[in-house]
């Protein structure tokens, strides 16, 4: 209920102050009735409230444990869907909640450089493994996003999204293959901003 009310208040500003444009939702559309994991780069402050208000929709999110010692605060980020998650070192509780989710047929969202980063794409080695860990684990999609600037007062951005990406079951067991698809899931990434820069 909470975030239903949150998203009424800052629909119309967010979108009014921080226009967003989605490039590509015929991809996004491919997974109609079907739970998901968002795989965005991380540039801004703005970039998880942007995507719920975007997609008008509640995803759970991963956020450093730190924005959860204040109580009433963290309470609140609770109630907007965040998973306190120990960026150096993720503990398995955070892991079983976050599998939790994605079995319950929750949409989850996360920034795979696990902070904030200054550059729009997604350097080779700054990305971590959870996005891919979690997608075998549960045989769900992951969507890939990129915003093409950072996110700024009154100026256009846009969110590319890109074609589905499904992890191959058959090597669910095969350890070599989380990092061969996590750097898939990077590289479909930053392909979408390859693309942009051509048109």
């Amino acid at each position: 209920m909470i975030f239903f009310i949150a998203i009424c208040i800052l629909f119309l500003p967010c979108t009014l102050l921080f226009p967003i444009k989605k490039v590509g939702k015929k991809n996004y559309k491919k997974l109609k009735g079907q739970n998901y994991i968002i795989s965005c780069n991380h540039t801004s402050n703005m970039d998880p409230v942007m995507l719920d208000i975007v997609f008008r929709k509640k995803h759970r999110i991963l956020a450093k444990k730190e924005l959860f010692n204040n109580k009433a605060f963290g309470w609140l980020l609770k109630q907007l869907g965040a998973i306190p998650v120990n960026r150096q070192n993720v503990e398995p509780h955070s892991i079983k909640e976050i599998l939790s989710a994605i079995n319950k047929k929750q949409n989850i969202m996360i920034f795979p450089q696990g902070t904030r980063a200054k550059t729009i794409n997604v350097e080779d080695g700054s990305a971590k493994e959870g996005v891919a860990l979690f997608s075998i684990r549960t045989g769900t999609p992951v969507i890939p996003m990129m915003f093409n600037k950072k996110i700024k007062f009154l100026r256009r951005t846009k969110l590319l999204i890109g074609e589905p990406i499904y992890p191959d079951m058959e090597r669910k067991k095969d350890k070599e293959y989380l990092t061969e698809y996590a750097n898939l899931i990077v590289q479909k990434m930053n392909d979408l901003l390859k693309s942009e820069d051509k048109k």
